[in-house]
């Protein structure tokens, strides 16, 4: 079992203080874009509470990463973009001040894909994220900042939101754990929006038994510890459509099935349909982003009215100009196009629960990328990471295995009913048997 470490520090300060060393140290990844300037004030109070004998919570003293599209109070909250400089959050989101009520110190802010339109984390204000194992290369997106500051040791755990894909795709590419809760709104208070229909916010670890800690306090549920599955009494659905056609990955995930297997997991082939209908699904995001942008943007201090005046401005990556513009074109819901996504997330929610109810399956498994990347530019992760995004599902990718050149192989569970207990128990159950990263 790998060893929880969002434990509380004895001394707050040391932590702290060695946590900036390492944000300083590792400046050359573009992973943060800005530090908790008060973070050692709050260390001390942290530390003087636990000399009294009055720690705040679970967390007490535990440094946290925010991607920076996450509200902190009184904090710049920029979406990784020239023109939202001058923005600061009027107070914390909901997940935020679960996690400070529970003694964590929110020590940075995380460089993110711009808007966090991309799977590859490329931001006017901070440039590229690079990969902590290997620098070369995109440490995914979009919420690539808070994978690298995770995987580099800023923190032991951080914040990202998954719209498509942004917290398990940088986790694959990174050797991490991340949880795509299942899509509920009212999480998502204080969080800017991609997607009014697709975003979630959720918990970047070293181990399932943090990112279950994490899950459960910004749920704002009492944390409890992931039960103990037998995997002789768990069916998998095995999709290995989705297995891509990268030789190396595909012999590193073989060989986590053979280990799953051989620990009495039931391994069932399953084949869906529908795959091919995914294929062809135009993101929600392009019909609902100006929308919801326009509505976060009325709420917030000092910065653009609308999407319109900040295209107007010219201060965004020029690369993203063209999918801006066509974002701009639609500025109300319920239009053709996004009551046919809709309808589309209906229908695959329905076809996974019929697999599963078919096969007997409990959750459905297959690699979280179907390539991984060359360089700093996007690798297009194929469909699987839009599974959990489009049907609301809950899913969850953990390191299963290394290919010859250093780099991870994440392994996605996807739930087939929206009970993350379930999903978590039966990852920890996987992290046992695999020991991978």
């Amino acid at each position: 079992m790998r060893a929880m470490r969002l434990i509380p520090p004895p001394d707050s300060r040391e932590e702290i203080a060695q946590r900036l060393q390492v944000i300083a140290n590792h400046q050359h990844l573009n992973a943060i874009l800005g530090v908790n300037p008060d973070a050692m004030a709050i260390a001390e109070q942290c530390y003087q509470l636990r000399r009294a004998g009055s720690p705040i919570g679970p967390l007490h003293g535990v440094p946290l990463i925010v991607k920076d599209n996450i509200a902190c109070a009184s904090w710049p909250i920029t979406l990784g973009c020239k023109g939202l400089t001058a923005l600061r959050a009027v107070s914390d989101a909901r997940v935020i001040q679960r996690l400070r009520e529970a003694g964590a110190i929110i020590l940075a802010r995380a460089n993110m894909s711009e808007f966090a339109f991309d799977v590859r984390s490329r931001s006017s204000l901070g440039g590229d994220v690079r990969n902590p194992l290997q620098p070369a290369l995109t440490a995914g997106g979009s919420s690539g900042g808070s994978a690298a500051a995770v995987a580099t040791g800023m923190a032991d755990a951080a914040l990202g939101t998954d719209t498509g894909g942004s917290i398990r795709i940088p986790c694959s590419y990174t050797g991490l754990v991340g949880l795509r809760p299942a899509y509920r709104r009212d999480m998502l208070d204080g969080v800017a929006p991609l997607s009014l229909s697709k975003d979630t916010v959720g918990p970047m670890a070293h181990c399932v038994r943090d990112a279950a800690l994490l899950h459960a306090i910004m749920h704002g549920k009492k944390p409890i510890e992931p039960e103990r599955l037998q995997l002789n009494s768990v069916r998998f659905g095995v999709i290995h459509a989705l297995e891509g056609e990268e030789s190396a990955q595909r012999r590193v995930w073989h060989h986590a099935l053979d280990k799953l297997r051989g620990a009495g997991a039931t391994l069932i082939d399953i084949e869906l349909p529908i795959l091919a209908d995914v294929k062809l699904q135009k993101c929600l995001s392009l019909s609902e982003f100006q929308v919801a942008i326009n509505g976060w943007l009325a709420l917030q201090q000092n910065g653009p009215s609308s999407l319109q005046s900040l295209v107007s401005s010219g201060e965004y990556l020029a690369e993203f100009s063209p999918l801006l513009e066509q974002m701009l074109e639609v500025n109300s819901l319920k239009t053709p196009q996004w009551l046919s996504g809709r309808h589309f997330q209906r229908r695959l929610y329905q076809a996974i629960r019929h697999a599963a109810e078919q096969e007997r399956i409990d959750v459905l498994l297959y690699p979280t990328v179907s390539r991984h990347p060359i360089n700093l530019e996007k690798m297009p992760p194929g469909i699987a990471p839009e599974l959990a995004a489009i049907s609301g599902l809950p899913a969850l990718t953990l390191p299963c295995g290394v290919m010859k050149n250093g780099l991870p192989v994440g392994m996605e569970l996807l739930a087939t009913t929206r009970d993350e207990h379930f999903l978590l128990s039966l990852a920890l159950a996987c992290e046992n048997v695999l020991h991978a990263f």
